[in-house]
């Protein structure tokens, strides 16, 4: 593996939201994340509490999801879920952006949306808002990266992995033309090889979700 290949590690979250997904996965996920030492693992809400005993002493961030996979709750509904989750001992929360409303020219609705869920992380949690790029055209991903960034997320997603497609290279170096340094920008669906990822990484992601992290570094 090369040096560039090594260094994608440390951009990881490992991913396990499959449907039908159970226990036993998510601890062998958090056993991958702990050998490999990616940046985080991300379980579904339900196995929280366990994936925050099997990751204790790795100082490996657990992280789960808000609203997913289509983003339709309220703005108190998205805030009371991420606040489970963060007193279950999560500190990462991937929050799915009610792409519905957006569509609809809601944008208040969106914005308030990310302040709410924003205001009740610690300084500690990071909130990563997926925007769901597969339904948006170029100026509404320019947009809606906007509304992140000013709402105060600390990274903009693209994808849920549910879409019919993930990231794309264009869509990553859209959204970084768009906020620059802003906020982080983290590449998610269909992310299966080492080329594919350090392309994403060259246009500008700096958090790659995979749940094919495993072999997409062993077989860089």
């Amino acid at each position: 593996m090369s040096t560039s290949d090594e260094a994608l590690v440390g951009l990881i979250d490992h991913t396990m939201l499959k449907p039908g997904c159970t226990l036993d996965d998510v601890t062998r996920v958090c056993e991958e994340t702990a050998a490999h030492k990616f940046a985080a693992v991300v379980v579904p809400p339900c196995f929280v509490a366990d994936a925050v005993a099997a990751m204790a002493g790795t100082r490996i961030p657990v992280c789960s999801v808000v609203s997913f996979p289509f983003g339709w709750d309220p703005p108190a509904d998205k805030r009371d879920q991420a606040t489970r989750l963060l007193n279950k001992g999560a500190t990462e929360i991937d929050m799915v952006m009610n792409v519905s409303a957006f569509l609809s020219g809601f944008n208040e609705l969106v914005e308030d949306e990310i302040v709410v869920v924003r205001e009740c992380c610690s300084a500690d949690a990071v909130l990563k808002v997926i925007i769901e790029t597969a339904y948006l055209d170029d100026a509404q991903i320019a947009a809606a990266a906007r509304i992140c960034v000013k709402a105060g997320a600390h990274y903009v997603k693209t994808s849920t992995g549910f879409a019919p497609r993930g990231a794309t290279v264009e869509d990553i170096a859209l959204i970084k033309r768009t906020i620059g340094d802003g906020a982080g920008i983290k590449a998610a669906g269909g992310i299966r090889t080492c080329k594919q990822a350090l392309a994403l990484v060259g246009a500008g992601a700096t958090r790659l979700g995979c749940s094919a992290s495993v072999g997409l570094i062993e077989n860089a």
